[in-house]
């Protein structure tokens, strides 16, 4: 993993007031804060923390998968949020992953590591958060 270059990628989210941070726990994950959604449509929060595991191998290995706070109400609302890809410990919250792979054939085209990273993951999530049902 490169640390530096997930920390440059969360600075650049930064500069366009949407604040990541790298967390460790088990393993290191991206932590979105405050993700807007589309929770005004289905009565459910309208701004969420968003948990997104740091692959191995990164900036090599894609970024894949998204989880949102057990019990969210948005978990059932979300593409792939039925399918639970486990839980984990992180930021003092438990969060559930759901299976959400916008690099394989989920509309993000593929992963280009020079191209692709934690500042453009944060797009696939707004539309993730916005396509709630």
């Amino acid at each position: 993993m490169s640390r530096e270059r997930i920390l440059n990628e969360l600075a650049r989210l930064r500069e366009g007031n949407q604040v990541a941070d790298l967390v460790t726990s088990d393993r290191d994950y991206v932590v979105y804060r405050d993700v807007p959604t589309a929770g005004a449509r289905v009565a459910a929060p309208l701004v969420t923390d968003v948990i997104v595991p740091v692959p191995n191998g990164y900036p090599a290995s894609m970024i894949d998968l998204a989880g949102l706070p057990v019990g969210s109400p948005l978990l059932g609302r979300v593409k792939g949020g039925q399918n639970n890809q486990g839980t984990v410990q992180a930021d003092g919250k438990t969060w559930q992953l759901a299976s959400y792979h916008p690099h394989q054939n989920g509309g993000g085209g593929p992963w280009d590591q020079m191209k692709h990273g934690f500042h453009t993951y944060f797009d696939h999530l707004l539309s993730w958060l916005d396509q709630v049902a």
